[in-house]
């Protein structure tokens, strides 16, 4: 009986081993509902989430070598690595676990409705999660829907 606990409860701190560090320096406007919400998402999956309020987001952006076209309202950084936006946790899981060389995060552009913290009842859209390069180039990781997988690009090595 004794050993049955300690498996599960080895099973529960699972994902803090796999992530070492799993915490999250979240940059984002002190009014941004969605970003809360994106935060609250990644702190039920086990993340530590640091908010660190800014009114010019933009700066985080541009220090961080964000282009444009993958912008979203927030931006977090997670031992080393760039998550863009409403990112969903199985995505910096996988960004965590390969540690692909030359990149420099992870982003959903835009804000889709759906998305982690994005949350509009029934409506739901599909979208992709990005992964940025530091040369500027990107590929595209995976199709989403909420937060589940519904197509991952198997075509590209990252």
């Amino acid at each position: 009986m004794k050993n049955k606990i300690i498996k599960i409860l080895g099973l529960g701190l699972l994902p803090l081993s796999l992530f070492g560090a799993n915490s999250i320096e979240l940059y984002n406007t002190p009014f941004c509902g969605c970003c809360k919400m994106w935060e609250e998402y990644m702190t039920k999956k086990g993340y530590q989430i640091h908010s660190a309020y800014t009114e010019n987001i933009g700066e985080i952006k541009q220090k961080y070598q964000i282009q444009p076209k993958f912008e979203s309202c927030h931006t977090g950084i997670i031992d080393g690595y760039v998550v863009e936006g409403h990112v969903p946790e199985d995505a910096i899981r996988w960004l965590l676990e390969n540690r692909p060389k030359d990149v420099i995060g992870i982003s959903v552009p835009g804000m889709p409705i759906g998305s982690p913290g994005m949350e509009q009842g029934d409506m739901v859209e599909d979208y992709p999660v990005v992964v940025m390069y530091k040369n500027g180039d990107y590929k595209i990781y995976g199709i989403y829907r909420g937060d589940t997988l519904i197509h991952k690009n198997s075509k590209t090595s990252f």
